[in-house]
């Protein structure tokens, strides 16, 4: 048994206002653990993916790819069910309760703020305190690797960028999606897993997770600067996640749902 398009779409509209009657202390909260559990899960899988032979990833790359991927997807996991919450994923439920009628533009934009900041907060002290101050990655090949992929995510173009990031909400967007439909731990754990999974291995762009692979790569010497990651990297990727998860998902939620 699940629960069908129909009831996951007004609950999603539910889950909105729940989060816009929250306290501005109590959101931050939410986003500041969320942060956590994205800087932690991507040390994992940092750590995990990262110690192959660079000779072996050379001539197999898809191995460490899914090797990362398969770790850092479990980070959906840990924030929704601890209660965390992601900008990303707000980006899907916020608009769809603005297309119920259930909360305000001003909501909206209020949420958004908060949980963006406090997610990067969140993402940047628990790098600094567990990926760096402990030597993490000091030694290769994974502080060759964590340089390599800071500097290759500030190269694309704003366009290029953009782009990337779409399907990688959408993928973020559906997984929660398609974790309501689940009744169970077990139903929410696969799909909450495989969507972050799939988005992780094609190498699309998440603006919360870059929050800790960029800086992380900063941090061990990488020539990215702040305005680098900034202009060429944070804000693209923020705004085609916007379009990913509230327009690709939450759009056509909202447009397939015959009762409204």
């Amino acid at each position: 048994m699940y629960n069908s398009a129909s009831e996951v779409e007004q609950e999603i509209g539910n889950i909105a206002i729940r989060k816009a009657e929250r306290t501005w202390y109590s959101q931050c909260m939410n986003g500041f653990m969320a942060g956590f559990f994205v800087a932690i899960i991507g040390t994992f899988a940092y750590t995990a993916g990262g110690g192959l032979d660079p000779a072996f990833t050379k001539a197999f790359p898809s191995v460490q790819k899914i090797i990362f991927s398969g770790c850092f997807a479990s980070a959906l996991l840990f924030i929704i069910i601890f209660g965390g919450d992601l900008f990303t994923g707000n980006a899907m439920i916020m608009f769809v309760g603005i297309l119920q009628r259930k909360t305000t533009l001003v909501d909206l934009a209020w949420n958004w703020f908060l949980i963006f900041f406090s997610n990067l907060a969140g993402v940047l002290i628990s790098t600094y305190l567990f990926a760096y101050l402990d030597h993490q990655f000091e030694a290769d090949p994974w502080h060759s690797w964590i340089i390599s992929n800071a500097e290759h995510k500030v190269e694309y173009s704003f366009g290029v960028a953009f782009l990337k990031a779409i399907p990688a909400n959408a993928f973020v967007c559906f997984g929660v999606y398609l974790g309501l439909t689940a009744r169970d731990i077990t139903g929410k754990f696969i799909c909450f897993w495989w969507p972050v999974f799939a988005f992780a291995v094609c190498g699309f762009e998440h603006s919360v997770a870059n929050m800790f692979y960029i800086p992380v790569g900063m941090m061990y010497g990488a020539s990215v600067t702040v305005g680098d990651f900034i202009v060429k990297n944070l804000i693209p990727v923020v705004l085609g996640n916007i379009v990913g998860g509230a327009v690709v998902v939450g759009l056509s939620a909202y447009a397939l749902n015959p009762k409204h």
